[in-house]
């Protein structure tokens, strides 16, 4: 009875073992070579077997058998996992919530059990990733949560859980359980967790389920560098945006060590194609990272301008761990402490010694985090190059540019700032010089607009010069007015880039582009004026001229504006200062041409 008892468990699970093994085939292997008329012809083959496989096991659960009740809802379990899965992908949605509904109600029962657990963490974790692709972030953290709470009451039990290959081992061994597979499992449901997260719009929380995530792989080894070092580069960009500079720089010097210990396996290995096309790999995405330390730069020099600017009393406050941030962790995810974002079993001393976490207050603060950000672009440089990836260099001069902005605004010395300003003219120039406006239109006007702006601070620096000095030269002259001209044709280049070949702009502007364009005209407008001409008789034209145009320029703006309700909202101040103008000048402009007739 025994024996007969035994070879009919073994019958089971033999029945099981192979056909299980053919779908995991069709799945892993088979369906990557789908023809494309018929993407999906291993995942139907193996939802066919699938099938019988659940008819069989519910017609032996009906039934007194040799094999334990609680093994066969786990394998009956995982077989529904795996027919919701499919019919997932097969964008049969409807017929997977069924499936995968009927797996809860099925296992929910014996939640605590080694056998069930992993299952049913899995069919949680996909019906999360199901009511997210339904758009329904709300639900899909619903069952998500769910399965966190399985693994956290799991590991209450000090039991060990079961993989479906030991729980249908026939060996007659006993089971052996590993942690491992629990441990992945949950790693799964937080990475999920983080991106219902960022659906629902908790930014915050969504970026501490990342950091969990992240620390999780590093503990448990179970990660690809590469991807990791730019989930980790990339949460650091979120976290500088929120004035959290210490866990940036956290998360970007570990992409940066985890980058280099990759590269010392790569060098190890011998230079066949899988190897070449690793390292070309590595190469790129380590120029990614290298942008991502440049925008952490960046960011940290906007900040602390900005605070600088803004009230005194703001002065005292100089957090930059995200501790004033409040977080709701009623997850229980990091203690409630935002300081705790970090990875403790990585040694990352050598990233963050290069550079500074705090507000900057001095030039020489500045000057660190600008070398620290042109080191890093000039190594992004290395792989992103003009000729054969133009728009990601293209930015790369621009986040250049803008570092020297930054620098410039903690320079006291205004020569030294103003050759600052040169500097960037100089390396927009030049790449304006190199790109087709035809085939990097966005770019050109971006930098066309940027020149202007660029050109106008120069001015201003030289105007306040040439009016404190008591004599002036016709080369100080010369120089002014060869800014003013300067700006004024930037301007004017963006300005033709947005019109139509008539010459005309569009009859209402896109919402981006109102604010720019009423800028440029309302600048071309003081531009002019600034252009300097002598009160005697011999430069009255061009004085005369110099005022027509810029009445030109803020009358554009008054009737973009009129013409335009939001326009006139958005730019409200710019449109009641060009309407004062566009009511004085014409009096200005009667009075030159009278004199200019009594003179003739």
């Amino acid at each position: 009875m025994t024996g007969s008892s035994d070879m009919s468990a073994k019958e089971i699970f033999n029945d099981f073992n192979e056909n299980y093994g053919k779908v995991r085939k069709l799945l892993d292997e088979d369906s990557k070579n789908d023809p494309e008329h018929e993407p999906y012809v291993s995942k139907y083959k193996a939802k066919n077997i699938l099938v019988g496989m659940r008819d069989s096991l519910k017609n032996i659960l009906g039934i007194e058998t040799p094999v334990d009740e609680i093994a066969l809802h786990a394998m009956l379990g995982t077989v529904l996992l795996n027919i919701g899965i499919i019919d997932m992908e097969t964008e049969e949605l409807t017929a997977s919530e069924k499936v995968l509904s009927e797996a809860v109600e099925l296992l929910v029962p014996n939640a605590s059990k080694p056998e069930i657990v992993i299952v049913l963490i899995y069919v949680c974790n996909n019906l999360g990733i199901l009511w997210s692709n339904r758009e329904e972030p709300g639900k899909a953290k619903t069952y998500l949560l769910n399965s966190k709470e399985l693994y956290e009451n799991f590991k209450c039990t000090m039991q060990l859980p079961l993989p479906i290959e030991q729980i249908v081992s026939p060996a007659g061994d006993s089971p052996i359980g590993d942690i491992m597979i629990l441990e992945k499992a949950h790693t799964l449901t937080l990475y999920y967790l983080a991106q219902v997260y960022g659906a629902l719009k908790e930014n915050l929380k969504s970026a501490v389920y990342c950091h969990v995530t992240l620390r999780r792989q590093l503990q448990y080894n179970n990660y690809e560098p590469i991807d990791w070092a730019l989930n980790s580069a990339t949460l650091s960009q979120f976290f500088a945006e929120q004035n959290g500079f210490y866990q940036s720089r956290h998360h970007l010097a570990a992409a940066s060590t985890i980058l280099e210990q990759y590269e010392e396996n790569l060098r190890c290995v011998e230079g066949d194609e899988v190897s070449m096309a690793n390292m070309e790999t590595f190469r790129h995405r380590s120029a990614d990272v290298a942008r991502c330390w440049a925008k952490y730069c960046i960011i940290l020099m906007t900040a602390s301008k900005a605070r600088l600017m803004g009230d005194s009393e703001e002065l005292t406050e100089a957090i930059t761990d995200l501790s004033n941030l409040a977080l709701e962790d009623n997850e229980n995810i990091c203690g409630g402490d935002l300081r705790k974002l970090t990875f403790p079993d990585l040694d990352v001393s050598k990233y963050e010694n290069k550079i500074g976490d705090k507000y900057l207050l001095t030039f020489d603060d500045a000057k660190v985090v600008f070398l620290c950000c042109q080191d890093w672009l000039n190594k992004a440089k290395e792989y992103y190059k003009l000729d054969s990836l133009a728009s990601d260099y293209i930015e790369l001069i621009q986040d250049s540019s803008q570092s020297y902005s930054y620098l410039a605004f903690f320079e006291e010395d205004d020569k030294r700032r103003a050759k600052m300003l040169k500097r960037r003219v100089d390396m927009i120039e030049e790449l304006l010089k190199h790109i087709n406006p035809v085939y990097y239109l966005q770019h050109c006007r971006q930098l066309w607009y940027e020149l202007g702006e660029v050109y106008t601070d120069i001015l201003n620096i030289k105007l306040e010069e040439f009016n404190k000095t008591e004599r002036t030269t016709p080369h100080a002259l010369k120089k002014i007015n060869n800014l003013c001209e300067k700006s004024m044709e930037s301007y004017e280049n963006f300005l033709n880039s947005v019109k139509d070949k008539d010459g005309k702009l569009p009859k209402k502007l896109a919402s981006d582009m109102i604010r720019p364009v009423i800028s440029a005209y309302a600048f071309i407008g003081r531009s002019s004026m600034k252009r300097v001409a002598a009160h005697s008789p011999a430069n009255k034209p061009m004085l005369l001229t110099n005022i027509q145009k810029s009445y030109k320029s803020y009358q554009a703006v008054v009737d973009i504006c009129m013409a335009d309700e939001e326009a006139a909202l958005m730019m409200q101040e710019e449109f009641q200062l060009c309407q004062q103008m566009v009511e004085i000048l014409p009096i200005k402009i009667k009075r030159l041409q009278l004199e200019l007739m009594q003179g003739n």
